[in-house]
């Protein structure tokens, strides 16, 4: 299941605790950690993957605090220009598989109590059956700022707006109504299903934005331009008001909406933080977030105090919610307290000021493992800097070596200066800037920016991106223990740095990590210079169940591609692991036909009848070349090779549609345009000329293009691969256990385990009785 946490809000109604700069959703709350990490901490035993949806202004606090979770599976979808609930979550549903669960969840609140797991269960199961599931909790008081859902059982309706106090009094003595969480379960297909229909313009306008955006990275951009037609809507008014879908759970757990300093007062206990003194006080609650300062109250009513490194705030209780008008009255004059959290967020690391003088500023430095804060240099300050943790690598003028605790640098006037990180561990750094004016605008960057820096581990093991199409099976999950709870696993992508599907970094310090972000921090000579000539990554390698008939599609050549869908053309290879009696394959055409001829049998139905139909047996192989028809059977495994590449153009696909009920989309032009229509002759191949025997093992060479070249090892007991500067390599187990290692590292593996092996001069040791497949360029 996925979690999309919503964290865009400004959250300006909790300062000081939060500022315009540093919302709510990120301050500190709860035992150490932000309101972000509680609700991901929350729902890890839950959710395979996190998807945060928030606004690009607070992008780094987001690294950063994800950083808590090492090896947590994330990405951050990041808004420009807020359009509220409906489109952000729209957005991310589109790159989603349809049968992918997603759990909606607000960054702002606080869940507590054992029920929530049964509560979380249930709605997980309705959601199976295609209901749109949203969390109602038993009001306790006739609160006023809330919304309600108005339910009979699991039935919803209505849901209401924020009542005045009579209204809300009214409610809670009808008893047929709950607090509206804000919080919903749904199977993604079945959202966008519902927006389609109830909100078709926020739809379309979102379909057609999601083809200008990258969801190929960790953080994708919802940008302004692209997202300007789409219009601004919440998640209720779009769909959960509308839909006959929905379905309430009233929720047994306890729930704390955390808006403003009132309800934040609710959920804590008055003395949060050390250094508070309370002394003949009455419903008084006091925060201090200073450790330098100790806040004593003596005598008071019904007050909050909220203490921070540089503001105080002290409210009658029922009144703090003026702190909005406050701040607006005095924005100009006040604004750099109103605005600005102590703590800077960049993306390289953090800086935090820790005193502030008209010629002198100490700040605390921190960079983030493999990162750079790159090359600059001030024209009317000096810096010192002290490493107090870690080992910084500190460029300075032409000079650059590592520095450890308690080492110092002092950098002049003028001078470009770096610092990076190398190591898999925070560096803390002391800096004093000593100058006339010390002002951010004093710091011109170098045009030089070094690459993020990813230490070669001699090869990582690969997680993979699953696809759940209709005609797909079981057996990736039954055979080969593949984790995915979809109902069918048609795709697994074990090696893909494609927008549509990302491969993940499944151990070691970079767990967690898309594979295209990997392979950006490797650099060029991770890939080998034979992959200089391509502008990306240049294959994908994937496993696939066809418990039923792939449609009958072909795919274009690179000229055709790149100049109509802005992707490769698509070659690709099929190696046959498994296949029941009797299957087979579509490849090519049975005679020559013309373009008229192949409509008219798409049209007519009888187009199979001019296809070359091929019995397949396991082990055989297929090399299917840009421009030819072709289409996998029923009952056939495979392991297909191919360019980086999802174009696809559908010829025929049996009139068959989704749950429903739409017909897919066929390409009959494009798909017409690119075909081969001669048939192949393909000349035969003495499988023992394609056989190299070593001491123990054997290799068959089973295909080779410009793209790739793969092969098959065959090891009775181990084998030896030497890897060098030439090109990245790719190793796919097919069959047996071992383990694989390089130097002092060692992993085991099981059949269907991926690896990627970047270039550079080493030795893979594989041992164990085992079949796989290697790829390189």
């Amino acid at each position: 299941m996925k979690c999309i946490i919503l964290a865009g809000g400004k959250g300006n109604s909790m300062w000081p605790l939060s500022r315009e700069n540093y919302p709510k959703q990120f301050m500190e709350v709860k035992e150490g950690r932000s309101l972000l990490q509680e609700m991901v901490a929350k729902n890890i035993p839950f959710c395979d993957e996190f998807i945060i949806s928030s606004n690009l202004n607070y992008k780094f606090i987001i690294e950063s605090q994800m950083k808590a979770f090492q090896g947590l599976r994330y990405r951050c979808f990041l808004e420009e220009d807020a359009k509220k609930t409906a489109p952000a979550v729209a957005m991310i549903c589109m790159g989603l598989n349809p049968s992918e669960l997603v759990f909606v969840l607000s960054a702002d609140q606080i869940i507590e109590g054992e029920n929530y797991k049964d509560t979380v269960i249930r709605a997980q199961n309705m959601a199976r059956e295609g209901a749109l599931v949203t969390f109602g909790m038993q009001p306790d008081s006739p609160n006023n700022g809330y919304g309600y859902i108005q339910y009979d059982g699991e039935k919803v309706l209505a849901f209401k707006e924020k009542p005045d106090v009579e209204t809300a009094s009214r409610y809670i003595r009808s008893g047929d109504y709950l607090w509206n969480s804000g919080n919903f379960l749904f199977r993604s297909g079945d959202f966008l299903h519902e927006l389609k229909l109830h909100a078709p313009q926020i739809y379309s306008s979102c379909e057609n934005a999601e083809k200008k955006i990258n969801y190929g990275r960790q953080m994708i951009l919802l940008d302004k331009k692209s997202m300007a037609p789409v219009p601004a809507m919440s998640i209720e008014h779009a769909v959960f008001e509308k839909s006959d879908n929905v379905r309430v759970i009233k929720s047994g757990f306890q729930w704390f909406d955390i808006g403003d300093l009132e309800k934040l007062s609710d959920y804590t206990k008055s003395g949060v933080g050390k250094n508070v003194i309370e002394e003949k006080c009455g419903n008084v609650t006091v925060i201090n977030r200073s450790k330098e300062q100790l806040v004593v109250a003596n005598g008071l009513e019904d007050t909050i105090i909220v203490n921070t490194d540089d503001a105080l705030y002290i409210s009658k209780k029922g009144q703090s919610g003026n702190i909005k008008e406050i701040m607006r009255k005095n924005h100009d004059q006040y604004s750099r307290f109103f605005e600005n959290h102590s703590t800077f967020y960049y993306e390289w690391g953090t800086q935090q000021v820790l005193e502030d003088d008209s010629f002198f500023k100490v700040k605390k430095v921190v960079v983030f493992p493999g990162k750079t804060h790159h090359l600059h240099k001030h024209g009317m300050r000096s810096e010192q800097w002290t490493v107090v943790k870690g080992v910084a690598s500190i460029t300075l003028g032409k000079e650059c070596r590592d520095y450890r605790a308690k080492e110092t640098v002092y950098v002049p006037v003028g001078v470009e200066h770096a610092v990076s990180n190398n190591t898999d561990s925070e560096v803390i750094i002391i800096e004093i800037s000593i100058g006339q004016k010390l002002v951010d605008e004093d710091s011109i960057k170098s045009e030089t920016m070094p690459r993020r820096y990813i230490q070669d581990a001699g090869f990582v093991k690969l997680e993979p991106a699953f696809k759940d199409y209709l005609w797909g099976g079981t057996k990736l999950r039954d055979i080969y223990h593949k984790k995915c709870d979809y109902d069918v696993i048609a795709e697994s992508w074990e090696l893909s740095s494609h927008k549509d599907g990302q491969s993940i970094i499944a151990e070691g310090p970079y767990k967690g990590m898309l594979f295209g972000e990997y392979i950006k921090g490797i650099g060029e000579e991770g890939l080998g210079w034979k992959c200089q000539a391509f502008e990306r990554f240049p294959i994908l390698i994937k496993f696939i169940d066809a418990k039923n008939p792939l449609s009958i599609q072909v795919h274009p050549n690179d000229e055709y591609a790149l100049s109509r869908e802005n992707e490769y053309g698509k070659n690709e290879m099929w190696y046959i692991m498994d296949c029941d009696p009797g299957a087979s394959i579509y490849y090519g055409v049975n005679r020559d036909i013309s373009k008229e001829e192949l409509q008219q049998r798409v049209k007519d139905n009888t187009v199979l009848e001019v296809l070359n139909k091929v019995e397949v047996h396991k082990g055989d192989t297929f090399f299917v070349k840009a421009g030819t028809i072709h289409a996998i059977g029923a009952g056939i495994l495979i392991c297909e090779i191919q360019q980086n590449s999802n174009c696809t153009y559908r010829l025929y696909d049996y009139d068959r549609r989704d749950k429903f009920g739409n017909p897919r989309e066929l390409h009959l032009e494009k798909a017409t345009d690119v075909s081969t229509l001669e048939v192949l002759h393909n000349k035969a191949v003495n499988v023992a000329d394609r056989i190299t025997t070593g001491n123990g093992f054997e290799i068959e060479l089973l295909g080779s293009c410009k793209y790739f070249e793969s092969s098959k090892y065959t090891v009775g007991k181990e084998v030896t691969l030497d890897i060098d500067e030439t090109s990245f390599n790719s190793i796919l187990i097919i069959e047996g256990e071992g383990h694989i290692s390089c130097d002092k590292k060692v992993l085991s593996f099981k059949p269907a385990d991926s690896f990627f092996v970047p270039a550079g001069r080493k030795k893979i040791q594989i041992s164990g009785k085992c079949t796989f497949i290697r790829t390189h360029v």
